[in-house]
């Protein structure tokens, strides 16, 4: 795709492929943000905090790119080589106890590699041939077209040790890695298309400063008129909710938030979870004024575990 022909989604909804019940709204910062890069073939960092749509970002990042979309949240265990590759020693160990395979065979190393996310990114043609049942790492959905590229994106960086951002500087800097006991690199085949890395951060910690200079920088911040952007996000995302209602959960977070400490602070996250026991809980009523009276009544049931002022008192 042409990347300045992108220009015609900034401030449009576009439906998320594989999530038909959300739409993206574009904003200019976003989407220039993308724009920039894919055409400095970069990856892109997302800053901000929970809720304010970094995840989201990047999967629709893939359906206006019409790219194959690819995602793994970073956990505490999470080792750096496991973006990249991991060896199947249990298999290995099963072949060898139930006697399936030869010596030679159980010998070459080569036949447990497991394809990680970032190798599925950068070569979905040899990652595919890795891919069995016993693979630690599922294959891509097919959001893009095969052969058009790929997004992915690695959710939470900063939630991982340090030792993850740095193992991924080679792989931002040279377009590859090296696998042992493979002959040839992991990288960009010849014509192909260099994927778009989305990482996002909570800020929760200081990431390396080498990583955030190897990237594109984009700051999805809180808006002043939180109370607005919130009701604005709950007509979009939860049209069966109420107006009085989402306007009166909107009241909440803002002035929690308000009292809230350094640290965890009450927002976007917290107001749509809240939005989301809420259409659960009355799903089933059918008459609206029935409906809207239910939510109400259930704001005032389980609003107060949405709040965090109470944090740390």
């Amino acid at each position: 795709m042409e990347l300045k022909s992108l220009e015609q989604y900034a401030k449009t909804h576009q439906p998320i492929a594989g999530v038909e019940d959300i739409s993206h709204y574009w904003d200019e910062q976003s989407l220039y943000a993308v724009i920039a890069a894919v055409a400095a073939g970069k990856p892109l960092l997302v800053r901000g905090e929970p809720g304010t749509g970094k995840s989201q970002l990047a999967r629709a990042a893939a359906h206006i790119l019409n790219r194959q979309f690819i995602s793994v949240v970073v956990q505490p265990y999470l080792e750096a080589q496991d973006l990249l590759w991991s060896m199947d020693y249990t298999a290995r160990l099963a072949d060898s106890q139930l006697g399936e395979d030869t010596r030679d065979t159980i010998a070459d190393l080569s036949r447990y590699l497991c394809a990680g996310p970032v190798w599925w990114a950068i070569d979905p043609a040899t990652a595919s041939v890795r891919a069995n049942s016993r693979h630690q790492y599922t294959p891509p959905n097919d959001i893009g077209d095969e052969g058009s590229g790929t997004v992915l994106l690695i959710d939470e960086i900063d939630k991982a040790d340090i030792a993850i951002a740095n193992s991924l500087l080679e792989v931002m800097a040279d377009g590859g890695f090296s696998v042992p006991h493979l002959a040839d690199r992991v990288a960009v085949p010849t014509g192909g298309v260099t994927p778009l890395i989305v990482f996002t951060s909570n800020d929760t910690r200081e990431l390396p400063a080498a990583f955030v200079r190897r990237c594109a920088t984009l700051w999805l911040k809180v808006p002043n008129d939180l109370e607005a952007h919130l009701i604005k996000l709950g007509r979009e995302r939860y049209p069966q909710i109420h107006a009085d209602c989402l306007s009166r959960a909107a009241a909440l977070i803002r002035e929690d938030r308000s009292k809230c400490r350094d640290g965890a602070r009450t927002g976007i996250a917290e107001y749509m979870d809240l939005l989301r026991a809420l259409d659960e809980l009355t799903t089933d009523v059918k008459d609206e004024d029935k409906r809207g009276a239910d939510q109400d009544d259930w704001l005032d049931k389980i609003s107060a575990y949405s709040l965090k002022s109470d944090l740390g008192e």
